[in-house]
């Protein structure tokens, strides 16, 4: 059995849990809606448990040693396919009755559950976060493809456990030190902004907002003609769609001096590929000032610098920024926004065909306003979603329609002035509502 630490990011997830059950809902719920008669329950029952027999990863959870919470890689942790029978209906109404919490201290961190429906076979995720992120939940749909496509999996070992150990390790060096002075200089003395009408984290009913910019009206960038590679067209629009979010958010604040996070896939070890598994996320704060009267090759600039420059202080993870700057919990609530590429964990590719995934949400949420970008076949969605106790339905469909809005503005005369690309936002009264 292998015993390891939670790096800071975990440690960071763990508070969400319940201190004396040990349960968590923090967890992402994603289905796979797949043709009854192409893809046979029981063949797709037989490649899932599979990959839990194979993957010991997909057995992993938290153990107490001494009053301290350790992850434990033990592959004896029990974990087989749950199958549910229901017919169409039953499904489509009863779909959220299936998510459950996490009991960490007593179940493996990833559920596979299959629903066979009048017509439909169903594959059900459920992976509980403190271990899973796009990278990993991605690794567990390539495995099942390659079970079905008669491929032979491997697993991935021990390799999450010697990100953990040395990323702790790494918090007593000089780049960890650099990278604290860097991080507290920038950020000591402010706030992440926000439009919510309240600082604190009540429950309220999850809010969700999404506004299409299609590649019709993109098309004197060429993005979906092959201009430019997958790699370059999404490094490119995770610059755009970040300096687009950074003048969104800070137009309905009434800022220019804007500061919320974003992520970073930390996976910096050259061995590491879409089909590993394991928890890389990284919160990073970005800091853009969003004055109008600079260029778009201005603000483009800046945006890839502080993009780059957190990339830089990596090793300083946000949880310690926090400590170290004694931010009050209030004060903590960061605004969040990601780009995230169409490989991520949206579809699953069986015999030549993608099926798409959904995520199926709890139906209360203490989110604060999270806005993800997602490159798909169609153009970008930008998917914004908060706590109705926080936000107003019209903020967060304003929000993401700013959001597109200036994205595309952005793509264009860099010698412009960002006050030339002001888009009129109808009166939000964020007090009242």
């Amino acid at each position: 059995m292998e015993l390891y630490p939670l790096n800071a990011t975990q440690e960071d997830m763990l508070q969400a849990a319940d201190p004396e059950t040990m349960e968590t809902s923090y967890c992402i719920n994603a289905y796979i809606e797949l043709p009854k008669e192409r893809c046979p329950v029981e063949e797709i029952v037989n490649a899932c448990q599979t990959v839990l027999d194979t993957l010991h990863y997909t057995h992993v959870h938290l153990v107490k040693q001494d009053d301290k919470v350790m992850i434990s890689e033990d592959a004896d942790m029990p974990n087989r396919v749950h199958l549910y029978e229901m017919t169409d209906e039953e499904w489509e109404k009863g779909k959220t009755n299936i998510i459950k919490p996490f009991r960490m201290l007593e179940e493996a961190c990833l559920r596979m559950n299959v629903v066979e429906t009048d017509t439909k076979c169903i594959m059900f995720f459920e992976y509980n976060h403190l271990f899973f992120d796009g990278i990993s939940i991605k690794g567990v749909l390539n495995a099942v493809e390659d079970v079905l496509a008669g491929n032979p999996i491997e697993d991935q070992g021990d390799i999450t456990a010697k990100w953990n150990t040395e990323e702790i390790a790494s918090y007593d060096t000089d780049a960890y030190r650099r990278a604290r002075q860097a991080t507290c200089e920038k950020f000591r003395g402010h706030h992440y902004t926000d439009i919510c009408r309240q600082t604190d984290n009540p429950m309220g009913q999850t809010l969700y907002a999404c506004y299409l910019l299609d590649y019709g009206r993109m098309n004197h960038i060429r993005l979906n003609s092959g201009a430019l590679t997958e790699e370059q067209q999404h490094k490119m629009m995770t610059t755009i769609c970040v300096a687009a979010y950074a003048i969104a958010l800070g137009q309905l604040a009434g800022t220019t001096d804007v500061v919320f996070m974003t992520t970073n896939h930390g996976r910096i070890d050259k061995r590491l590929n879409l089909k590993v598994l394991g928890n890389f996320l990284k919160s990073m704060s970005l800091r853009i000032n969003t004055d109008p009267e600079q260029s778009v090759a201005e603000l483009i600039g800046q945006t890839r610098t502080a993009l780059f420059g957190m990339m830089r202080t990596i090793g300083y993870p946000w949880t310690h920024m926090v400590r170290d700057l004694q931010l009050k919990s209030e004060e903590q609530v960061g605004t969040e926004m990601n780009v995230s590429g169409s490989g991520i964990y949206e579809y699953i590719t069986i015999r030549g065909v993608d099926y798409p995934a959904f995520h199926v949400e709890i139906p209360e949420s203490d989110m604060h306003l999270f806005l993800v970008v997602q490159i798909r076949e169609e153009g970008l969605t930008f998917n914004v979603e908060g706590s109705k106790a926080l936000y107003s339905q019209e903020q967060l469909d304003t929000i993401a329609r700013l959001t597109g809005e200036y994205a595309l503005r952005l793509i264009g005369d860099q010698a412009k002035k960002l006050k030339d690309l002001l888009v009129q936002v109808s009166h939000i009264d964020a007090v009242n509502h």
